[in-house]
């Protein structure tokens, strides 16, 4: 991003006509090209007119984008530009000065705000490393989107972050490899089921379990009742706890049939994991919040 100005343009034939814009030229060479007879608005005007815009005013920024964003925020909107597709208007002098003040008090803009499930892939890819002698480099910004690891040794690689989620080590002298089953235990992933039985209409329950689903099949955890949805979770203790807010009962010791309209849970099942990538969003910048204020106070 480069610093530049927000310059205004007055024209002789009209005390009111005004073109304010943005540069990170000098503003009397962006000057020069307005007053080119090619520069669609700016130059029709000197055409028409034999006349040439003058450079009334111009401020230092070190947004130019930003700023004049925020300039346009601070006048009344019925002098806004490009209303009728032209990028020249009729303003009071009070009215640009009034933006050019919004303009210097503008600064850089924010950094872009991440979305939630960004901030909870990367904590669940953090949660898969630990004890690996690997460290994520940056953010995982989806599954199976790719992503930067450094190994212990120096070694530096990117690749596909499910690949290293389910237990790849390092392509070049092969620290951190684990087996995906090793991976399951250690980070504890599990599942989070819906359960009806055929004999209780309007009766629910949860199913929290660490285990592959094919195993509880195999053991027959759930006896007589039926798993009609699931979920993959990451955090399966955090996913009850918000499973049963969802549903609108909080407490972590109910774990007993409800009477719930399936409807309802289904939905409920449908919202959890964006309420999991909040919550775990609100943590993670939380965590961020605290070390940037140790590493800079």
């Amino acid at each position: 991003m480069k610093p530049g100005y927000i310059y205004v343009l007055v024209h002789p034939s009209d005390p009111l006509l005004v073109k304010v814009g943005q540069t990170t030229l000098n503003p009397e060479k962006r000057l020069a090209q307005h007053n080119s007879k090619n520069e669609e608005y700016t130059g029709q005007v000197v055409k028409e007119t034999g006349q040439k815009w003058e450079l009334k005013k111009y401020i230092a920024v070190p947004d130019p984008s930003w700023a004049e964003k925020a300039f346009w925020a601070s006048v009344p909107s019925s002098v806004f530009p490009y209303r009728f597709g032209i990028e020249v208007d009729k303003m009071e002098w009070e009215v640009v000065q009034n933006g050019l003040e919004a303009a210097k008090k503008a600064g850089m803009r924010p950094p872009p705000t991440l979305p939630d499930w960004v901030y909870a892939y990367t904590a669940w890819m953090n949660k898969r490393l630990e004890g690996r002698d690997i460290t994520l480099i940056g953010r995982v910004t989806s599954r199976s989107g790719k992503a930067v690891f450094r190994c212990i040794n120096g070694h530096e690689w990117r690749t596909n972050s499910k690949y290293v989620a389910e237990g790849e080590g390092c392509p070049h002298c092969g620290i951190g490899y684990r087996e995906p089953e090793e991976i399951w235990q250690v980070a504890k992933l599990g599942y989070i089921c819906l359960l009806i039985h055929p004999d209780k209409p309007g009766i629910i329950k949860i199913g929290l379990t660490y285990n592959t689903l094919e195993q509880c099949f195999e053991r027959n955890v759930w006896k007589d009742w039926e798993v009609h949805q699931y979920r993959f979770v990451e955090d399966p203790a955090l996913a009850e706890r918000l499973i049963w807010e969802l549903l609108g009962n909080p407490s972590l010791e109910n774990r007993e049939e409800l009477k719930v309209d399936l409807s309802v849970a289904e939905q409920a099942f449908r919202g959890l994991i964006y309420q999991m990538h909040r919550e775990i969003a609100f943590a993670e910048k939380k965590k961020e919040g605290i070390n940037n204020l140790l590493t800079n106070g």
